[in-house]
């Protein structure tokens, strides 16, 4: 449930806010915040400064016990409005502008599997075996299942991935791993996309096709929808052998 729950906060993190620039944008108003704290502060004690002299005694005792907590709770308020309306503008405008200046060639996802399993939903359709037919090793993820291994009818199989951000309708893309086989394998591989209504369906080769024994890269290109996500399954059909995936990639090609 713990690990369920980061990947969910994870996903909802916007893609754009996850660079090294949003970072610097995010230090630079906060450095702003504390200014305009600090300027509101000093205001408020110069003003304190100029009304003391001409105000009865109780009112000067008053406004001396008054003076900490009101400058604090004005620093409270400058922070909380500014934090409020930067929230309020970068959430409302980060999807416009990050696809007007998201170039083409920008990595938008991109997984080694360096670190396991960052989200990928695996043994689709069934497996009587899900510890052996899909796993991770080695920094790769590895598929290995003859029929006996799998419960689907049509002894297919494999691992997806729901891509939730950075993807915008009407751009395109270019979605591509890389594979291989081990020797003597029979089983077959297809890159296969699409978005997660089940829309721009693509499959990459047509046919079920035996990786080498060689990383090679398959790729196929995907034109964003109205759900704003790309689903990337590495589909798989039993057989002798395993297949090997060690890297995905997402890169926006133009659009």
């Amino acid at each position: 449930m713990k690990k369920k729950i980061i990947e969910f906060i994870k996903s909802q993190i916007p893609f754009e806010i996850k660079s090294s620039a949003s970072f610097i944008s995010i230090i630079l108003v906060l450095i702003l915040i504390g200014f305009f704290g600090k300027l509101g502060s000093w205001l408020f004690e110069l003003l304190i400064k100029f009304i003391s002299p001409f105000a009865p005694p109780f009112i000067k005792a008053m406004l001396g016990a008054l003076t900490y907590p009101i400058t604090v709770q004005i620093n409270l308020i400058t922070i909380f409005t500014f934090l409020v309306a930067f929230i309020t503008f970068f959430f409302s405008t980060y999807r416009f502008f990050a696809k007007l200046f998201l170039k083409r060639g920008a990595v938008v996802f991109e997984d080694n599997f360096v670190f396991g399993n960052k989200g990928w939903d695996l043994n689709y359709w069934g497996s009587n075996d899900p510890d052996k037919t899909c796993r991770f090793e080695n920094s790769s993820i590895i598929f290995e299942a003859e029929e006996s291994d799998l419960v689907d009818a049509r002894k297919e199989f494999g691992a997806y991935y729901d891509l939730t951000t950075g993807i915008y309708e009407g751009s395109n893309y270019e979605v591509s791993c890389w594979v291989k086989a081990d020797v003597n394998t029979t089983m077959g591989f297809k890159l296969w996309v699409h978005d997660t209504k089940g829309h721009n369906d693509i499959k990459f080769p047509a046919r079920f096709n035996t990786p080498g024994v060689g990383f090679e890269e398959v790729k196929v290109g995907f034109v964003g929808t109205s759900s704003r996500a790309l689903r990337i399954h590495l589909h798989n059909k039993a057989g002798t052998g395993r297949i090997i995936v060690n890297k995905v990639r997402v890169v926006r090609s133009e659009g």
